[in-house]
């Protein structure tokens, strides 16, 4: 019984183990996309304003 119980303990733990790891993984690669979309957007922001400048000096 105490092979069968220590088996599922370990089971268990590797399922625990592997799903923090895809959390932590997925966290990261948020992170970045969120990061990345921040810097496209404040470019995207500025590009309009030199647009904007532009269409005011015509």
């Amino acid at each position: 019984m105490n092979e069968i119980a220590t088996g599922l303990l370990i089971w268990l733990l590797k399922i625990l183990g592997a799903y923090l790891a895809v959390m932590i993984v997925l966290t990261l690669i948020l992170k970045n996309w969120k990061k990345r979309s921040r810097q496209k957007a404040e470019e995207l922001e500025e590009e309009a304003k030199k647009r904007w400048n532009r269409s005011d000096r015509r």
